[in-house]
């Protein structure tokens, strides 16, 4: 069992040992839960809970994570850097760390708070509600969008989903917004069945 789990779904977990070593992994074929947001989260402060984290720091133990687990990385370790780094901002606005210093972070008392209370990881809606970072997020998005022009593609795939289709039933090319559309209606209507 491991000391330390991040539940990221049905079928999708992951969890380290005392000694920080992968103990298990689940997830769809093609699905890569070490780069989701709540992973790359996790992994952040779960670094940061033994002390000042860094860009660096962090890119080398995702990559131990990926080598523990033989698995390469879908993303080039540049695009994998430019995650991190907007999570570790991300994180520093809403307060869960603080510039500590040659360009590294620490975990605040909130930080630690998230992680006792969030033992599932810390998500985008997670982060909204810290005051700072919802603030930073209106601020910056400029105007509201409008509908969402993916509407039917999110349909078919809840429909799928409520009639119990397999994941890999998705009709649309990899990697395109009606794709991952579709997989969203999907997990909404998996989330709605338990």
């Amino acid at each position: 069992m491991p000391l330390w789990a991040l539940y990221l779904g049905p079928g999708l977990h992951i969890g380290w040992d005392d000694r920080h070593h992968i103990q298990a992994i689940g997830m769809f074929e093609n699905d890569f839960p070490l780069l989701s947001t709540p992973s790359l989260i996790a992994l952040i402060l779960h670094r940061a809970e033994a002390g000042a984290v860094t860009l660096d720091g962090c890119a080398e133990r995702l990559a131990a994570l990926y080598d523990e687990a033989r698995e390469a990385p879908a993303l080039t370790p540049e695009a994998i850097r430019t995650r991190l780094a907007g999570h570790l901002r991300q994180l520093e606005i809403a307060r869960l760390l603080e510039p500590a210093s040659d360009g590294a972070w620490r975990l605040t008392d909130r930080g630690r708070q998230a992680i006792q209370r969030d033992l599932k990881g810390v998500d985008f809606a997670d982060l909204m509600e810290y005051p700072e970072f919802a603030a930073h997020i209106r601020a910056s998005a400029g105007r509201l969008p409008g509908m969402d022009p993916r509407a039917a593609s999110y349909d078919e795939g809840y429909e799928a989903g409520r009639e119990g289709r397999s994941f890999t039933a998705n009709p649309y090319t990899a990697n395109t917004v009606d794709h991952i559309a579709w997989e969203n209606g999907w997990m909404q209507a998996l989330d709605e069945k338990q």
